[in-house]
């Protein structure tokens, strides 16, 4: 069997009042034959060679999920989760007034990101501490009752995780900070932007589990990141929440099929970096919501990221793409090379060890 033709994912709608949250593809099946194949997609119907399970062209082949990188690009985590740890983080207004009663404290407040944070411009902060810093903190009350309350919560939980945290209920599972600079991405972004809107930290701002996060980042990395190849990529191979993109460090980066860089290749991305961040500035009053709505992004911001589009596809070919069809179709073709060319150096390195061949992520 194979796709004879297929429509891309839209949203289902009646003429009912409150419609149901639905998204809908149209999948035709058929017996292998040599007649034509068809995509529709946004009132175009074009005509393929082949329609692959992500309904795209391109051989048929399914992106699995790994642990290891197959570029050469660094390790991809999630922020920190609180597992019950939810009453050490803060509100604006809960900050302001808790630094006022006790200005001593304010050392352990730091800012919290996670998506909407990082999106909408919304603030929260987060009680954060080492544990040496610890006796000092539980001098002021509110500090103090605040960890009470996730020992508490942890305590009567049913997870026996949760329980042993609650031996340092006054940290969240995770602990993980950047001593640099960090690249971060929401998980769930509206399908309707052009780009996700990826934040580039270089404070110490601790980051939610509602963002993937490369702590300690070089700079050129957030040009891949943010690049139409890479978004393209994304939109194939990674989940969905309705038609929202679901970005998965497992599924959408560490199987990204990205060239090996040189050092002048990275420094020509850095200075496209530094033009995107230079006009997000220009525009410090707006959301990153705001500045990736595709109908009101800024020309300058437009510009910018179109310029760095072209740039990192110059590290696959010459000759620019023409549509995210023909960088998809590419991307996954040198996805199958790639691999291929992994699976025979695993077994070069074996038969040179003589040991038993090992199964790949």
């Amino acid at each position: 069997l194979e796709i004879g033709f297929a429509h891309t994912s839209f949203k289902w709608v009646n003429n009912a009042k409150a419609n149901a949250g639905v998204t809908v593809v149209i999948i035709g099946i058929r017996s292998e034959n040599n007649k034509s194949k068809y995509i529709f997609k946004d009132f175009v119907v074009q005509s393929v060679n082949n329609i692959n399970a992500y309904l795209a062209i391109g051989q048929n082949i399914i992106i699995q999920k790994r642990n290891k990188l197959l570029s050469e690009l660094p390790e991809m985590t999630y922020g920190n989760k609180a597992v019950y740890g939810e009453p050490l983080i803060l509100s604006s207004e809960e900050k302001v007034k808790l630094i006022n009663e006790y200005h001593s404290i304010s050392k352990f407040i730091k800012k919290f990101i996670g998506a909407k944070e990082l999106i909408e411009g919304t603030e929260r902060w987060v009680i954060w501490m080492k544990n040496e810093d610890l006796e000092e903190a539980l001098l002021c009350n509110p500090i103090f009752e605040r960890i009470e309350k996730v020992k508490k919560l942890r305590l009567t939980s049913k997870d026996i995780g949760a329980n042993e945290l609650s031996l340092r209920a006054h940290q969240f599972r995770d602990i993980f900070e950047t001593s640099t600079q960090s690249v971060v991405i929401p998980l769930t972004t509206s399908e309707r932007r052009d780009y996700i809107p990826i934040g580039f930290f270089l404070d110490d701002t601790i980051l939610s589990n509602a963002v993937s996060v490369i702590y300690d980042a070089e700079t050129w990395l957030f040009s891949i990141l943010t690049s139409r190849m890479h978004m393209t990529w994304v939109r194939a191979v990674c989940g969905s929440l309705e038609t929202r993109i679901r970005y998965s460090n497992v599924l959408g980066y560490n199987t990204f099929p990205n060239p090996p860089l040189s050092k002048s290749q990275k420094e020509e991305l850095e200075r496209h970096v530094y033009r995107i961040l230079e006009e997000r500035e220009a525009h410090s009053e707006k959301t990153l919501a705001q500045l990736y709505d595709p109908d009101k992004m800024p020309d300058g911001l437009r510009e910018a990221h179109r310029q760095n589009d072209l740039a990192v596809e110059r590290i696959y070919r010459s000759k620019p793409f023409e549509s995210d069809e023909e960088r998809l179709a590419y991307l996954f073709k040198l996805y199958e090379q790639m691999i291929a060319e992994e699976k025979a150096q695993a077994g070069e390195l074996n038969f040179e060890t003589g040991k038993k061949k090992k199964k790949m992520s």
